[in-house]
């Protein structure tokens, strides 16, 4: 069961802080961002059926993300998504 708190996601074994941003992609598409806090991971694993994790991390530039993910108006998690991006 996923868990979507003001400061951190769970899924009952693992916990990410987090924070949120709602608003539109270039595509017009509005979305609610989860945005990760800390360098582990371990957002991309709580995530890893819900929604799309993405990391565009590149160590061979030294260029280093902490991760987020997407939630769209399709996915089941929305509407507790849009609460928290408050």
């Amino acid at each position: 069961m996923l868990k979507m708190m003001k400061f951190y996601v769970s899924n009952g074994t693992e916990k990410a802080r987090v924070w949120y941003s709602r608003g539109q992609l270039i595509d017009g598409r509005d979305c609610v961002t989860i945005y990760a806090k800390d360098y582990t991971g371990a957002l991309g694993r709580i995530f890893r059926d819900a929604a799309p994790y993405e990391n565009n991390t590149d160590t061979m530039t030294d260029y280093f993300e902490k991760g987020r993910v997407r939630i769209f108006e399709n996915n089941p998690l929305w509407a507790t998504a849009c609460a928290r991006a408050v």
